[in-house]
């Protein structure tokens, strides 16, 4: 260590270490709200688009409802 050099201080560390460990949770809840939204607005257009032409096989009209169904799981 330098003569010149003070030790840094336990609580500025500390306070740093806090300080990033909410930014960093911060940034996840944001991005992981943000995602949800863009899902929920591509499943809202795609339950939409089966309501207004629905789906005639089988396949489709069981696809149809697990997206509708899924709509209202997610509560968007």
């Amino acid at each position: 260590m330098s003569p010149h050099r003070r030790p840094v201080p336990l609580w500025y560390v500390l306070l740093a270490v806090v300080l990033s460990v909410l930014t960093v949770s911060g940034a996840g809840i944001w991005y992981t709200n943000h995602v949800a939204r863009r899902q929920c607005t591509v499943l809202a257009a795609e339950v939409a688009v089966y309501r207004e032409s629905p789906p005639t096989t089988q396949t489709g009209q069981h696809l149809a409802l697990a997206k509708e169904q899924l709509l209202r799981e997610l509560h968007c």
